[in-house]
């Protein structure tokens, strides 16, 4: 991993609807994947996703690892908190982790590392470009 020049930090509340639990009554294990998505669409922006879909950038998933700790359940409000670390690399690194409030305390969930690789608009690998460090150093 290349030297991380900065990060974005954010939290993310998700409602677990029934839609996402499985026979088990439990959240389906890869509806975390989409948790996940979600926290690090809100903190880098939609609306700056998009745009720059637009001049021909985006981003990919090359890793992921998850480790189960807790099932969450119908009912249940997921909290995840996202820290992206960055560089001038393509690649940024995403630590994750959900959370469930009990009443009593927060329990750890699920926690991601998720690795995403910056493409161009022929999905090729490309360094960061400085207009993304700049937007996410004054995010």
């Amino acid at each position: 991993m290349a030297r991380p020049i900065g990060e974005l930090v954010g939290e993310s509340r998700f409602p677990v609807y029934y839609e996402d639990t499985d026979l088990s009554g439990f959240v389906y294990h890869a509806n975390y994947l989409k948790y996940f998505e979600r926290a690090r669409e809100q903190i880098i922006g939609i609306s700056f996703l998009k745009s720059l879909w637009d001049q021909g950038v985006h981003f990919v998933v090359s890793e992921c690892q998850l480790k189960y700790r807790f099932p969450a359940k119908h009912g249940d409000e997921i909290i995840v908190r996202t820290q992206v670390s960055y560089s001038q690399s393509p690649a940024l690194y995403c630590q994750q982790i959900a959370y469930v409030n009990t009443g009593k305390q927060e329990q750890t969930v699920v926690e991601g590392q998720i690795t995403l690789v910056t493409l161009n608009a022929k999905h090729k690998p490309i360094r960061l470009p400085e207009s993304v460090i700049q937007a996410f150093q004054a995010h």
